[in-house]
């Protein structure tokens, strides 16, 4: 018996069949409402600059999401629990120079397994410090990206400005798809069937909807918190592995921001800030939407500094908007 079973009381079959209907319902004007807002802003941008449509500008604007959007995809699972995690960045940060620097002397493989294990480990450590610690998530994710950009430091041994640049890039194009925007792809299409199709899925969402009830109902909480924590690290190491691939370089302070963009990119997808609410394919969609927003900025040259207050103000508005959504629910439940 799934945990999302356990938690649904309902008086009769057809009860059940309306909520189930009234579910469904809200998540195609969801999925309506992020793909109005994708194509408007794709008529915006063909209008305003010739070059926002084509070929090239696709491939690098999805070569420019995979990253953020792997970033996305530990952000989302954290936060679907009902957490958050500030540590993402950094944990991409310290892989890719791990990467860079241990793929001369042990192999590129070898290299991108130690930084996805470290990134596993930093995970497992912000899980255990906000599950057992009882340590806040953002403090704690906070803390633990304080270790790993200075280890990123340490590995590097560099100053701010200098990279670790590597031989042999494994960066590849097809169309318009490269090899980060493929694992990015792929690594969605996972989650989504992990999401939909397993008890442990629907467990996710149970422990973000409401964790005291999943505990009352027999769900391994405490378990299920450190393991997602554990695989958001790892994926945020990936994420460094796909950086490193992208740019035949690791630098420790790539990513510095990155944390808050990929909440405002799942927010913006329709992902509940506080949890228990969100579609992973509408999440990366909206990831997609807040990098062409950069894009279409960049092509129609709009000053850097503005792009800085635009985006920033994004931020905020979505991450707003959704706090005030989640506030209005609890008020009519």
């Amino acid at each position: 018996m799934s945990g999302q079973s356990s938690l649904a009381s309902v008086p009769d079959h057809a009860s059940g069949k309306s909520l189930a209907g009234q579910t469904r319902w809200r998540g195609l004007v969801s999925f309506a409402q992020i793909g109005v807002a994708f194509v408007a802003l794709l008529l915006l941008g063909s209008y305003l600059s010739p070059d926002f449509a084509s070929a090239g500008n696709f491939r690098n604007l999805l070569n420019q999401t995979s990253i953020l959007g792997v970033l996305a995809l530990a952000q989302f699972l954290v936060v679907l629990i009902g957490g958050f995690d500030l540590s993402v960045a950094a944990v991409l940060a310290l892989s890719s120079v791990i990467v860079a620097a241990e793929a001369p002397h042990v192999g590129f493989g070898l290299a991108g397994l130690a930084a996805i294990l470290a990134g596993l480990v930093l995970g497992a450590v912000s899980g255990v410090a906000s599950t057992v610690g009882r340590v806040p998530p953002m403090i704690a994710t906070l803390g633990v990206a304080g270790i790993a950009r200075g280890l990123a430091f340490v590995v590097t041994l560099k100053s701010l400005l200098v990279p670790i640049a590597i031989t042999n890039p494994l960066q590849v194009t097809l169309g318009v798809f490269t090899t980060t925007t493929m694992a990015w792809l792929a690594l969605t299409v996972v989650i989504a069937l992990m999401l939909e199709f397993t008890v442990t899925g629907r467990r996710l969402y149970a422990i973000g909807g409401n964790e005291r009830a999943s505990r009352l109902a027999g769900i391994p909480v405490t378990r299920l918190k450190i393991a997602t924590y554990s695989v958001a690290g790892g994926l945020s190491a990936l994420g460094g592995v796909l950086f490193v691939i992208r740019s035949s370089s690791g630098v420790p302070h790539v990513g510095a921001g990155w944390e808050l963009e990929s909440i405002a990119g799942i927010v913006i997808g329709g992902t509940q800030l506080f949890g228990g609410e969100g579609n992973v394919i509408e999440a990366m969609l909206g990831v997609l939407i807040y990098q062409m927003i950069s894009n279409l900025m960049n092509l129609v040259a709009i000053n850097p500094y503005y792009q800085d207050i635009v985006q920033a103000a994004v931020i905020v508005a979505v991450v707003g908007a959704s706090a005030l959504r989640a506030g209005w629910k609890g008020k009519r439940t």
